[in-house]
């Protein structure tokens, strides 16, 4: 053994010896011992416990609230997480009208600047809109500045949208391919007092879905901004959980950004950057700083881009076949003067651009050698339209000169059971045609039918009986088509306005709505036509304060999975907007095109613009998938 270790061992043994105690002593002492190290034992147990517990409960708080701000910030298109403290509230706390911050005063004055750039610093040479370059930054923080509610509640309401004065203003839409190829649309929207941008809502279009931004701006400064992403452009609640970030500006500073999730809001205030990590601050500043450069060069493009109607269609024969090199030709109504010309390509497709003009009518000439010439009349160029989608005409082929016979029914509006007997009817040529030489007429028999022999060829139907408006539809007569069906309507009083959804293809169920401001109101026909009725109509009152967005939706494919079926624009649907004088604007659905959605126009007060958005992605139990 080791002589050291013996050496201790002995000690103890000595020490023992010295100290003799009884065997009882010797027990109760070690119980006594044993107890009082078991208490310190488990005390200190609870004590690291309760260091460990309350340790991971704080480290998962802020692992939570770090998953949130990347969440938020992924959203903004930021690339990393942070944490950062947590208030949760209703998601229309922020704008909610009259309450919170919303009309906070800062105690600082607010700094109106110019905010100018030259055009080529952000179109490219190849006319393309460009948001990378930074042309605009942020100026320098003041953590004491408030949001200041200059523009927004003066503008919208979100209590009763229908009296929004944005509904009221001058709104303009504008185009313009992105640098990556995208296409983007503007929407300004201009108070016609004061002849100021006061909102501009740009929509970005990607394969899948569609990110929207509502920029405000206060004398051309921006002062708040929402944004939020949608597969179809559609009113929404703007005090909702729908927008999902909402930037808050003060003398070029964002004091405020609030990110809306499962109607929860998470908020950032720059008052509290202090107290935030590093991070979070790079990631705030990075939202600011692209908010900003985004809305002033979005501002300035939105002054200098030309806005122009887009007028596009199709040329088919008598047969249905598409139609290579037609010569179309655009002219004035009043004057006849050509405007634009094209031809059409090998898909019988055709476009044209022109300066949009509101006191102006246009008609088109689609003409080549062996065909007769068509026109069609009623095409307009009108401020805020997108795109206008004009009627398929079948060009007959001039030597032919084959006659059919075609019978021609006519219906009431609101009950195709209802025959429109004993009513007049005049063709003229050409489609759209209300004015000019009558080339046939006949008087409706009791079934509300009449029977023509014509050539070939496409013609306007007018119907007129006392009660009634005079009512206009297209008639194309080809050896396919023996019958059309057209619809009249009975007389509207003067705050009326009635629309009328046709088509020829059954069981199809198309379903037609009226979505007012805000999404606040959504209009349907009082019969939901399947079968054989194929007709849905909507009677509504004049509201000059309001403005409508009116869409079709093919029911039966937006159910049945097939969000890219030809179905509804192979329907031959066509849509009649009828007020007190009579037929206001007529639209056809677009040819060629795959989607189950289609936004037809808008109503802003009591002008009727055409729109012409199709869509072939929908989101799940939506409008589009529920009655």
């Amino acid at each position: 053994m080791n002589p050291v270790r013996r050496k201790m061992i002995n000690r103890m043994g000595t020490d023992y010896r010295e100290n003799e105690m009884t065997d009882a002593a010797v027990k109760r002492s070690r119980d006594q011992f044993f107890v009082v190290l078991a208490g310190i034992v488990g005390y200190s147990l609870i004590l690291i416990a309760i260091v460990i517990g309350t340790f991971f409960g704080v480290r998962n708080a802020f692992e939570k609230k770090d998953e949130e701000v990347a969440r938020a910030v992924e959203q903004a298109g930021a690339a990393e997480s942070a944490d950062i403290e947590e208030e949760a509230a209703p998601a229309e706390m922020e704008i909610t009208e009259g309450s919170g911050e919303t009309g906070a005063v800062s105690d600082e004055e607010t700094v109106y600047t110019e905010h100018d750039a030259d055009i080529d610093k952000y179109m490219t040479g190849d006319g393309k809109l460009d948001y990378s370059n930074i042309l605009f930054k942020p100026a320098a923080r003041n953590t004491s500045l408030k949001w200041s509610d200059t523009v927004f509640s003066k503008i919208e309401n979100v209590k009763e949208p229908s009296k929004a004065a944005v509904n009221t203003y001058r709104m303009q839409r504008k185009k313009a391919v992105l640098a990556d190829d995208r296409q983007q649309e503007f929407c300004i929207y201009t108070d016609p007092e004061t002849s100021e941008i006061e909102k501009i809502t740009t929509v970005e279009y990607s394969d899948d879905k569609l990110d929207i931004i509502d920029y405000y701006y206060d004398k051309g400064n921006i002062n708040y901004a929402a944004q939020r992403s949608a597969m179809i452009d559609y009113p929404v609640d703007i005090s909702s959980g729908r927008i999902t970030s909402r930037y808050y500006f003060k003398n070029d500073t964002m004091v405020k950004y609030s990110y809306c999730e499962d109607n929860k809001a998470t908020v950032f205030n720059a008052a509290s950057l202090g107290d935030y990590s590093e991070g979070t601050v790079g990631q705030y500043e990075y939202l600011e700083g692209d908010i900003i450069n985004r809305a002033y060069i979005t501002y300035n493009a939105a002054k200098t881009l030309n806005e122009e109607q887009h007028i596009e269609g199709y040329i088919l024969d008598e047969y249905d076949q598409a139609l290579a090199d037609v010569e179309i030709k655009l002219y004035n109504d009043d004057d006849m003067t050509e405007v634009a010309r094209t031809t059409t390509d090998g898909d019988g497709h055709y476009e044209l651009n022109i300066a949009v003009n509101d006191e102006r009518g246009y008609f088109l000439s689609a003409w080549k050698n062996e065909f007769d010439e068509v026109r069609i009349y009623g095409i307009t160029a009108k401020t805020g339209s997108g795109t206008y989608f004009v009627p398929t005409p079948r060009l007959t082929y001039a030597a032919d000169g084959a006659e059919y016979n075609e019978q021609v029914v006519v219906r009431d509006s609101l009950d195709n059971n209802e025959p429109v007997s004993e009513a007049s009817i005049r063709l003229r040529a050409g489609l759209n045609c209300r004015e000019g030489d009558v080339i046939a007429s006949s008087v409706l028999d009791g079934t509300g039918a009449a029977m023509f022999t014509l050539q070939a060829g496409n013609y306007t139907a007018e119907v007129s009986k006392g009660g009634y408006e005079n009512s206009f539809f297209n008639v194309i007569i080809t050896m396919g088509r023996p019958a059309t069906i057209g619809y009249a309507v009975k007389d509207l009083s003067e705050d009326k306005m009635q629309i009328i959804l046709a088509w020829d293809i059954t069981p199809l169920d198309l379903d037609g709505r009226l979505i007012s401001s805000g999404g606040a109101e959504v209009l349907r026909g009082t019969v939901d036509s399947v079968g054989a009725l194929i007709t849905e109509t909507i009677d509504l009152t004049k509201d000059e304060n309001n403005s409508y967005r009116y869409y079709v939706s093919d029911y039966s494919d937006c159910t049945g999975g097939d969000a890219n079926s030809g179905n509804m624009t192979a329907s031959g649907a066509r849509i009649y907007i009828y007020n007190n004088e009579g037929l206001t604007a007529s639209y056809n659905v677009p040819t060629a095109h795959l989607g189950v959605v289609w936004e037809a126009f808008n109503i802003r007060g009591n002008t009727v613009i055409p729109v012409n958005h199709y869509y072939n992605v929908i989101e799940p139990d939506s409008y589009w998938t529920n009655k």
